[in-house]
C-alpha cells in the first residue's frame, strides 16, 4: 500500500464518524416517520370503525322500533304494512323482515320475500342469532350489489312464538356513504382507501372500485387481521395489487363482527422524508469527495513525487549501479534526510563491492582447483559404483535361482503328492466301478487330495498378498480348544499338544481360514523340529501396548498375544535372521517350500498385528503373534447352507430353473454342467462371452448366469454387466481361480442385480448352495460350514 493511499485511508477513517452520524440521523428520521404512519393508520381505522358502529347502532334502533309493534311480533294482519312504513324512513336498507323459528319469512317490507319455497340463507342465519349482531355478505336477486343483514331477536313477555327481525343494509349505499365520509369529514385522509369486511374477510364496501371487489375475500396476507383482538397495522400487497400500509380494527363482538380497514400507499407518504434523506446523503458524499480530491493532489505533490525518486534510485542500485544518488532537494524534510542516508549507504556498499570482487577472484581460483580434484574423485567413485552394481545384480540373480529351486522342489513335492492321490484314486474308481461303497470312499480320498492342493495354492496366495482377507471376529479361546484335538491327531502320538487361553479373552478380527493355516504351519514346523517327540504349547492372553508402541512396529492399543512354543532343536542366530524370508528353509530338498513362516508374517501384517520369533539351539523356539482386539461384543461365525447327501433337491418339484453356464475350459464346463443337471437344473452351455450374449439376445429365458472371470474376448465381469442391462435383476455368480484386482473389484463393478463371487476350486455342493441362495423359492437343509 502506497503512502498516499495510507493518507487517504486515514482521511476516510476520520470521515467515518460523520458519515455514521448522518446515517444514524437519517435512520432515526425514517423510523420516526414509519412509526407516525403506523399511528395515523390505526387512528384512521378507528375513526372508520366508529362510523361503522354508528351504522350498526342505527340498525339496532330501526329493528328495536319494529319490535315495539305487537302486531309485528305476533304476525298480525298489518305486519307487512308496519315494516314497509319503517322501511320508508330507513334510507340505505333494502328490506326489513320478520323470521320465525323455522326460518320462514312471516312478514316483510318487500312482498317478494313472502311465500318462498325454501328459506333463504340469511333467514337460516337469523335463526341462530341470540342477540343483536351483523350477519354475512349476501347477494339477492332484487339487490345485485349485495346486502349486509343485521339480526335482532324479538321475543317479549306473552309472545306466542320466538321471532327474529332482519334489516338488510344495501352495500352500494354503504359504499357511497364511505365516499361521502372522505369529502365531508376532515378527520379521514383523502389518500386512504376505506374498506369494510365481515368476520370471514369478505369485502362489504370500498370507497374505491367497490363494484369490482365487493363480495371478494381479503388476500391471504390480510387474513391475519381477522384473528386479532386489538387494532393494528399490516404492510401487505392489497387486493388491487398495490403495496399498502393497512390500519385495521379487527372484527370482534364490540364491533358487531365487522372489520374496518384503511389502506395507504406508504411510498407516497414516505416520499418527502426519503427525498430529504437522499439530499443529505448526497451532500455528505460531495463533501467527502472534495476532501479526498484535495488530499490526493497534496499527496501527489509532496509524497508520491519524492517517493518515486527514492524508488527509482533504489531500483538502479538493485541493478548494480551503486554510483547512482538520490536527489536531496530539501534536507530539512523527512524525505531529504532519507535521501542523504541512502546516499551514504550507497557509498559504503560501493566500497564493499570492490572488496568483495577482489575476494571473489581469489575464491574462484581456489574453486576451480577443488573442482578438478572432485572430478577425479567422482570418476573413481563411478567406476566403483558400476562394479558394485554388477556384483549386486549377479548376487540377486543367484538368489532368484536359489529361490526358484527351493520353490520348485517344495511345491513340486506337494503337488506331485496331490496328483498321485488323484490319479491313483481315479484308476481305482475305474477298476471298481461296480462297487458303490468303494467308489464313495475313493471319491472322498480324491476330494481330500484336491483340498490339499487348494491349501498349497492358498498358502502361496496368502504369502504374495494377492488373496483377500475375509476378516471376522474370532474367539481364540474356543478356536484353540477346537484345534487342539485336530493338531494332536495330525502331529502324531509323540507330540504332546497343550492349548491354554486366559478366561474372558476378547475377540480378534482376522480371517479364520488363514489363521488356521498359520497355526497348522507353525505346528508342522514345531513337529519337524522335534523328531524324537516333545511338547507343543499354544497359549493366548490379553496384552496392552502403551503409547510408546511395541516391538516390531506395533501401534498402541489392545491385542491378544498368541504364543506357539516347542521343546525342539531350536535355531541359531544365522538361521533365525532368515527364518521369515520367502523360500528360506533348512529342510531337505523336496520336504518344504519355505513359505510357512513367511506366510505367517504376511498374515500378521495384513491383520494389523505383528510376528516375532525367539529361538535358541537346544532349547526350542517361541513364535509370538499379536492380533488387534475388535470391539464386537460376540464372535460372528459364518453358517453355510448346503444340501446334505440324499437330502431334498434345491429345485422345487415341477420347476426346473434354466442356468446359462459360461466357461472357456471344456473340462471344467462339462463337470459343472453335470453337477447342475444332476441337481435338477436345466443347463445351457457357452464356451465364451460372445456365445453367451448370443443366447441372451435370442430372447431365451434364464433364471441364473454362472460365468468364469478370465475368458478370451469378453471377460466375466463385462458379461454380467451386459447381461443384467438386457435382463434387469438377473442373478449372477462369478467363478474365478485368480485373486487379483479384477476379482476384488468385481463386486463393485456388477451392481445390476443379485451377485456372488466364488473362488476355484469350487465343489458342486458349494455352487448349488450359492445358487439356491440367489434363486427365490428354493429350500435347503442347513449345515455348519
Amino acid at each position: 500500500m502506497t503512502l498516499s493511499t495510507r493518507i487517504l485511508l486515514v482521511i476516510a477513517i476520520c470521515l467515518l464518524p460523520i458519515i455514521a452520524l448522518q446515517g444514524a440521523f437519517s435512520w432515526s428520521q425514517w423510523s420516526q416517520r414509519k412509526a407516525q404512519l403506523d399511528t395515523v393508520a390505526i387512528r384512521q381505522a378507528e375513526l372508520l370503525g366508529g362510523t361503522i358502529s354508528g351504522i350498526a347502532e342505527g340498525a339496532r334502533i330501526l329493528l328495536g322500533a319494529a319490535a315495539e309493534y305487537r302486531q309485528v311480533r305476533i304476525f298480525g294482519a298489518d305486519c307487512n304494512a308496519r315494516l314497509s312504513a319503517l322501511r320508508q324512513y330507513a334510507l340505505g336498507y333494502a328490506f326489513i323482515a320478520l323470521v320465525d323459528e323455522t326460518g320462514r319469512v312471516r312478514c316483510a317490507s318487500d312482498p317478494a320475500l313472502l311465500g318462498l319455497a325454501e328459506p333463504p340463507a340469511w333467514a337460516e342465519e337469523a335463526r341462530a342469532a341470540r342477540n343483536f349482531t351483523a350477519g354475512r355478505f349476501t347477494r339477492l336477486p332484487q339487490v345485485p350489489g349485495g346486502v349486509l343483514p343485521f339480526f335482532l331477536p324479538a321475543v317479549g313477555p306473552g309472545d306466542a312464538h320466538p321471532t327474529v327481525l332482519v334489516a338488510a343494509l344495501d352495500l352500494d349505499w354503504l359504499a357511497r356513504s364511505l365516499s361521502g365520509l372522505k369529502r365531508s369529514s376532515a378527520a379521514l385522509l383523502t389518500n386512504g382507501v376505506l374498506t369494510i369486511a365481515d368476520a370471514n374477510g369478505v369485502i362489504l364496501a370500498r370507497d374505491q372500485r367497490h363494484e369490482e371487489f365487493v363480495g371478494a375475500r381479503f388476500p391471504p396476507a390480510a387474513l391475519t387481521l381477522l384473528g386479532e383482538t386489538r387494532p393494528g397495522t399490516l404492510r401487505i400487497r392489497s387486493i388491487d395489487g398495490t403495496n399498502r400500509l393497512v390500519g385495521f380494527v379487527p372484527p370482534t363482538a364490540a364491533s358487531h363482527n365487522l372489520a374496518a380497514v384503511v389502506g395507504f400507499a406508504e411510498a407516497e407518504l414516505m416520499a418527502d422524508v426519503e427525498r430529504s434523506l437522499l439530499q443529505s446523503a448526497l451532500m455528505v458524499a460531495s463533501v467527502a469527495l472534495v476532501v479526498f480530491l484535495m488530499t490526493r493532489l497534496v499527496a501527489r505533490r509532496f509524497i508520491e513525487a519524492p517517493t518515486r525518486a527514492l524508488l527509482a534510485v533504489a531500483h538502479r542500485w538493485g541493478q548494480g549501479e551503486l554510483a547512482a544518488r538520490a536527489p536531496e532537494r530539501d534536507r530539512r524534510s523527512e524525505f531529504g534526510k532519507i535521501a542523504a542516508a541512502w546516499n551514504a549507504m550507497a557509498a559504503q556498499l560501493q566500497r564493499r563491492e570492490e572488496e568483495l570482487r577482489h575476494h571473489a577472484d581469489a575464491l574462484e581460483a581456489r574453486v576451480e582447483e577443488r573442482t578438478r580434484e572432485l572430478m577425479r574423485t567422482n570418476d573413481r567413485l563411478s567406476t566403483e559404483i558400476e562394479e558394485r552394481r554388477q556384483a549386486e545384480a549377479a548376487l540377486l540373480q543367484a538368489q532368484k535361482v536359489q529361490a526358484v529351486g527351493q520353490l520348485a522342489g517344495g511345491i513340486a513335492h506337494d503337488f506331485n503328492n496331490v496328483l498321485q492321490a488323484v490319479l491313483g484314486g481315479t484308476s481305482l474308481i475305474r477298476r471298481r466301478a461296480e462297487d458303490p461303497s468303494a467308489i464313495r470312499r475313493l471319491t472322498d480320498m480324491v476330494e481330500e487330495a484336491a483340498r490339499r492342493g487348494e491349501a498349497v495354492t492358498r498358502r502361496l496366495l496368502a504369502f504374495s498378498r494377492r488373496e483377500e482377507l475375509r476378516a471376522v471376529p474370532l474367539d481364540l479361546g474356543r478356536l484353540l480348544a477346537d484345534l487342539r484335538d485336530v493338531l494332536a491327531a495330525t502331529l502324531g502320538g509323540r507330540i504332546r499338544v497343550v492349548a491354554e487361553a486366559a478366561p474372558g479373552l476378547p475377540p480378534v478380527l482376522a480371517d479364520r481360514s488363514q489363521f488356521e493355516t498359520v497355526l497348522l504351519n507353525l505346528a508342522t514346523n514345531a513337529r519337524d523340529a522335534m523328531p524324537d517327540g516333545g511338547t507343543l504349547t499354544l497359549r493366548a492372553a490379553a496384552a496392552v501396548i502403551g503409547p510408546e508402541g511395541g516391538a516390531n512396529g506395533l501401534a498402541a492399543g489392545d491385542y491378544v498375544h498368541l504364543l506357539v512354543e516347542d521343546t525342539g532343536e531350536g535355531m541359531d542366530q544365522a538361521t533365525l535372521a532368515h527364518a521369515t524370508e520367502p523360500f528360506f528353509t533348512t529342510k531337505p530338498l523336496g520336504q518344504g517350500t519355505g513359505l510357512g513362516l513367511a506366510m505367517a508374517n504376511s498374515f500378521a501384517q495384513g491383520s494389523r498385528g505383528a510376528l516375532a520369533i525367539e529361538s535358541e539351539v537346544g532349547r526350542g523356539t517361541r513364535v509370538s503373534l499379536w492380533l488387534p482386539v475388535t470391539r464386537a461384543e460376540t464372535a460372528v461365525e459364518r453358517v453355510e447352507m448346503a444340501a446334505a447327501a440324499g437330502g431334498p433337491s434345491p429345485v422345487r418339484a415341477g420347476h426346473r430353473p434354466r442356468v446359462l453356464l459360461v466357461d472357456d475350459e471344456p473340462l471344467v464346463r462339462r463337470l459343472l454342467a453335470g453337477e447342475l443337471a444332476d441337481a435338477g437344473y436345466e443347463v445351457v452351455e457357452a464356451a465364451d462371452g460372445a456365445l453367451a450374449l448370443g443366447q441372451l439376445s435370442r430372447g431365451e429365458s434364464f433364471q441364473l448366469l454362472v460365468t468364469d472371470l478370465a475368458m478370451p474376448g469378453i471377460d466375466g465381469v463385462s458379461l454380467i454387466k451386459e447381461a443384467q442391462e438386457r435382463h434387469p435383476g438377473l442373478p449372477a455368480i462369478l467363478v474365478t481361480g485368480y485373486a487379483g484386482d479384477a476379482a476384488n473389484l468385481a463386486v463393485g463393478a456388477v451392481v445390476g442385480g443379485p451377485f456372488a463371487l466364488m473362488r476355484k476350486p469350487v465343489s458342486g455342493a458349494r455352487l448349488l448352495d450359492q445358487m439356491a441362495a440367489l434363486l427365490p423359492g428354493t429350500r435347503l437343509p442347513a449345515r455348519v460350514g
